[in-house]
Parts: C-alpha cells; structure tokens; sequence
C-alpha cells in the first residue's frame, strides 16, 4: 500500500509538471470546496499567533504606520489578529469560498480591515504594502508557479519593505509522501533561488506553524525579508 501510494504521487507530480495550468485550477477547485465546508478544520487552523508574528510587533519590523498584506489568509484569523493589535490589515486569498468566510467572521470589525480575492499565481498587481505575511501558502503552490508567486509578492511590496515567510519542511512523517519535502538546508537554498532577485533574506531560523491544540505543529522555516529598493 505504502509503495501504491508513493507511486500514484509521482504520477500525479508528472502530471502537474506537463500540465501546470490544469494543476493550478485544479488545487485552486479543491480549495474552493474545502473552504465552502462549514465542518473543514485543518490542523493549522488556530487563533493562536505565531511568535514570529508576536516578535515581528514588538520589535517594530511590521511597521504600525504602513499596510499588512496576508497573503494567502484562509479563514482570516492571522489578519483578524493582527487587526486587533492595530494594524491596517487587507487579507487575500485565490478561494472565493475562504474570502466569503472571512467577511462574514469580520462583521462588524474595524473598515481597515479588508478581505478580497487575488490569485497570485496569475499576472496581476496589488496596491504595495509595508508589510507582507504568508503563513502556510508558498508551500503548497507547485513549484511551476513558484517564480511568478515571488514576482507577484514583490510587486505587492513598498521598496524597503518586509515579508515574513513561514514555510513547511515537511519533514514529518505526517507528509511522507508529500512531493515539496525538504531539508532545512535545502528549503534556505530554495527560496533565495525564488525570492532572491527581489528581496534580501535577512534572518533564516528554524520554526514550527501552529497548530490546533490535538494537533502537532509543522517543521518549519522561518523567512525575514526586505523589499530591495531598486527593484522596477
């Protein structure tokens, strides 16, 4: 069974690498049924702020002044977090179903908070912010999208700017079959070989993401980034 499974995953991994477009909408049709399930509760799902998120506040790195951009934001608990703390918070997301979500748990928060959707696998350009997030989304794009992922986060970044990025090893046996494991060492190679045209990686430390309190947290690195200034 363990080799049957292992089989059918690279198979699958074949078949998203000819077809990457059909993969895409693919993952992107999964997530949109997901997130329209009221019962849908993922291990990851937690009001629980990562320290990195806590440690990003207090030593002013996510600067109160300037817009925070949640890339890839779910159900919204990291934006409506950080809208408790002060901040202008928009959250996105490429799933109409998790955005609909997000509105319906904000009513009634503050109007600086906002929720909309955005695909940034697609060509497309945001309003830049001060500073972006992304807890759990980079992870789980094909590597095929990778590249045009980071271009979309850095047009999406005022120069100067900064992004935390908490990405899944997958070092666990949890995800034994899961084609986008990586090493530590290999996760740091991988995203400076992405994110290293537009962003200096100025810290890289091992990390967890969160989890529910009967669920065990994800091996994970942490990613602190500046926007380079001289990016057109």
């Amino acid at each position: 069974m363990k080799f049957l499974r292992k089989l059918v995953s690279r198979f699958q991994g074949m078949l998203e690498q000819m077809f990457p477009n059909w993969a895409h909408q693919r993952h992107r049709h999964k997530w949109e049924r997901q997130w329209a399930d009221p019962n849908y509760s993922p291990f990851w799902k937690t009001e629980r702020p990562q320290k990195e998120f806590v440690e990003a506040i207090e030593s002013g790195w996510f600067d109160k002044n300037q817009r925070v951009l949640d890339v890839g934001c779910g159900n919204g608990e990291v934006s409506r977090w950080l809208s408790s703390q002060g901040y202008k918070v928009t959250g996105i997301d490429y799933s109409a179903a998790a955005i609909e979500n997000c509105r319906r748990l904000a009513a009634g928060a503050d109007a600086s908070l906002k929720f909309d959707v955005a695909d940034l696998c697609s060509d497309l350009r945001l309003d830049p912010a001060g500073s972006l997030l992304d807890r759990g989304c980079f992870h789980r794009i094909a590597d095929n999208f990778r590249s045009l992922y980071a271009q979309n986060v850095a047009r999406a970044a005022a120069p100067g700017g900064h992004f935390l990025l908490l990405s899944g090893t997958f070092q666990d046996a949890r995800f034994a079959n899961y084609r986008g494991a990586r090493t530590e060492a290999e996760l740091h190679d991988h995203v400076k070989s992405i994110f290293g045209k537009y962003f200096s990686v100025d810290r890289a430390e091992t990390a967890v993401i969160n989890a529910s309190e009967d669920q065990e947290a994800m091996p994970a690195v942490a990613f602190w980034m500046t926007r380079n200034a001289d990016l057109a």
